[in-house]
């Protein structure tokens, strides 16, 4: 595709996404969703095969779909209170319909089927647009109108999305499908604690986007599209070393640092007298890592002895830009349980 389309692109992809964050209006906002839909439909398709189109097409309809829900019920409030401000919901059958769009949007359980099927379609640089550029706007959107929307319903979803995040992910073996539940099951875990203390949702979200990226980039790199692809010959050792410790710090062990994501909402609830709800997410984040750890065991199998000596080559087959990004987001995801009392400034 040619450059100048390519920056074109991007540019109404960002420029849709900062029109949803910067308005108060229903219509921006349902235009800046159609309009970074429509930006990454060519991006998502570029490559002209049979999978990708397939999985481009069903991208497609799916935002249509929740996009078109939501301006139903702005358009629906806006006939009952006369406004179309984002902070005048009073119907709810609106509360309802805009809660639904957001849920669909993005792939929160009971509405998550579509988006592993999705992402195990797509090659790894669109998956990192969908799997994190593409959440920005609706989670924002859901964070602002997090005592606005329909809190239960809210709730309810993130607890099921956290168990299904965590059963989904247990048999499956592409890496992309892997990495599909595991955004369900942080999203839930995000959106639970929104309607406590949204700043923190803020800040767990760009924690979370910065470690799937990290791992995205080091699978695109790395070409490991599916387990098997750890044990071949022509992995480079530290390619899988650095796979192991991403995916580990996005299943929340400690003392890496995606026990962040885990440790704080857990205080959150606690402090909010939300107690009932623990055991769910805990469960969720067990079963969760331990498909994770098993991951981990059976990658370091491959590595010794046979690689040992060679662990602390850094030359890759697919050397490219992302070099530099996985060498700054690495570091952020093992060390980033130092960031921990940035958080207590919110809680």
């Amino acid at each position: 595709m040619n450059r100048l389309v390519n920056a074109f692109l991007l540019t109404s992809l960002i420029a849709g996404t900062s029109l949803v964050i910067f308005s108060n209006h229903w219509f921006p906002i349902w235009l800046g969703l159609e309009l970074s839909t429509l930006s990454i439909i060519p991006l998502l398709s570029y490559t002209s095969q049979s999978r990708s189109v397939e999985a481009t097409l069903k991208y497609f309809l799916v935002q249509a779909f929740s996009a078109a829900l939501l301006l139903n019920g702005a358009v629906l409030n806006l006939w009952i209170s006369n406004s179309w401000d984002v902070n005048s919901i009073t119907s709810p059958i609106s509360y309802f319909i805009i809660t639904a769009a957001l849920i669909i949007k993005l792939g929160l359980a009971p509405c998550h089927f579509w988006f592993p099927d999705v992402l195990s379609g797509l090659p790894f640089l669109s998956t990192i647009i969908i799997a994190c550029w593409q959440k920005i706007a609706p989670m924002f959107l859901l964070l602002s109108l997090s005592n606005l929307v329909s809190s239960e319903i809210i709730v309810i979803c993130s607890i099921l999305s956290v168990l299904v995040g965590g059963w989904g992910g247990l048999n499956q073996i592409s890496i992309r499908k892997i990495l599909a539940y595991s955004s369900i099951g942080h999203l839930g875990w995000i959106t639970c604690v929104a309607f406590f203390i949204p700043e923190v949702s803020y800040l767990l979200f760009l924690f979370y986007i910065l470690n799937n990226t990290a791992i995205l980039l080091i699978c695109h790199n790395g070409s490991l599209y599916y387990l098997s692809s750890l044990s071949k010959s022509n992995v480079v050792p530290i390619t899988a070393v650095l796979f192991s410790i991403a995916l580990l710090s996005l299943g929340g062990l400690p003392p890496l640092g995606g026990f962040i994501n885990k440790v704080v909402p857990l205080i959150v609830f606690s402090l909010n007298g939300n107690n009932f709800i623990i055991p769910f997410f805990l469960i969720g984040s067990l079963i969760s890592l331990f498909f994770y750890i098993r991951i981990v065991f059976n990658t370091s199998l491959t590595l010794f002895p046979q690689h040992s000596l060679n662990i602390v080559s850094f030359r890759t087959e697919n050397s490219s830009l992302s070099q530099p990004m996985i060498s700054t987001l690495i570091p952020i995801t093992i060390w980033g349980l130092l960031l921990l009392p940035i958080f207590f400034l919110f809680i």
